[in-house]
C-alpha cells in the first residue's frame, strides 16, 4: 500500500523509453523487453562472434545475450548500469538470459560461473562490477556456483574506450591471475564479461585459468556489435 502511494507522486519509469512500469516489473518495460535485440546465438551459432576467438584461444562456446547498437536500447542500459548506479540491470539481464540458456540445456555444459573482475580501484569508484552483476544473475537462473573473487587483476589498466585492437590486446596482456587455483582445476568455466568488442579481456583473463588447469573454457557477455 505504501508503494503504491509513493507511486503516485513518483512513478516508477523504464530506464530506456521513460514509459510507466507496470507492478512486477523491474526497470524495463514490457514493450522494451519484446524489444530487446536478442542474438539467439545459443540456437544458431553466429560465426562472427565466434572469428573473434577462433585460432587465438581454445573455447567450448560463445554465447552473446544481445546485440549493441549506438543509441540503441542496448547502449541506454549498459550506460545506466556502468555509469548510473544501477547494478539491478546486470543482474536483471542475467536472470532472463540464464533462464533462456536453462531451457536449452546449457545449465548442464558448465561447472563454474566466473565474472572478469574490476581493479580494486575503480570498483572503488563505481562501487560494484557490472559483469559481476551480470554473472550473478547468469549463475542464479542456471544454477551454478559464481566464483566472484576467482580471478584478480594484479594491475589496473587503461580503459578499452578508443583503443584499436593492437591497443587492447596489449593493454591486457598478464592483466589477470588466478586466485584459487583448486577452486577451478578441472572445472567447466563460463567466463563472463559485459560487452565483446575485440575479445581481448576474455582471451586474457583465459589465459592464466588454463594455466590452473580448468577443463575448458565459455564465454558469456551481455552485447555485442553485429
Amino acid at each position: 500500500m505504501i508503494k503504491d502511494f509513493v507511486s503516485l507522486f513518483f512513478p516508477r519509469v523504464c530506464l530506456t523509453c521513460q514509459g510507466a512500469l507496470g507492478k512486477g516489473l523491474n526497470e524495463i518495460c514490457v514493450n522494451c523487453l519484446q524489444e530487446l535485440p536478442k542474438t539467439l546465438n545459443h540456437e544458431v551459432p553466429i560465426p562472427e562472434f565466434e572469428q573473434r576467438f577462433s585460432g587465438i584461444v581454445d573455447y567450448d562456446q560463445v554465447l552473446v545475450y544481445l546485440f549493441f547498437q549506438k543509441r540503441g536500447i542496448v547502449q541506454k542500459l549498459l550506460h545506466e548500469l556502468k555509469y548510473n548506479d544501477k547494478p539491478e540491470i546486470g543482474q536483471i539481464l542475467g536472470k532472463w538470459y540464464g533462464k533462456e540458456l536453462a531451457i536449452a540445456g546449457y545449465d548442464k555444459k558448465f561447472d563454474v560461473v566466473l565474472p572478469i573482475p574490476l581493479h580494486q580501484g575503480r570498483l572503488r569508484v563505481r562501487g560494484y562490477n557490472q559483469s559481476e552483476q551480470f554473472a550473478l544473475g547468469l549463475s542464479q537462473s542456471l544454477g551454478l556456483k559464481m566464483l566472484p573473487n576467482g580471478l584478480e587483476r594484479v594491475r589496473a589498466n587503461e580503459t578499452q574506450t578508443r583503443k584499436n585492437r593492437e591497443q587492447r590486446w596489449q593493454n591486457v596482456s598478464g592483466v589477470f591471475a588466478v586466485t584459487d587455483l583448486e577452486a577451478v582445476a578441472n572445472q567447466r568455466v563460463l567466463l563472463v564479461d559485459d560487452v565483446l568488442t575485440t575479445g581481448s579481456t576474455l582471451v586474457a583473463a583465459a589465459e592464466p585459468l588454463f594455466d590452473a588447469r580448468v577443463k575448458n573454457i565459455s564465454f558469456a557477455v551481455m552485447a555485442a556489435a553485429k
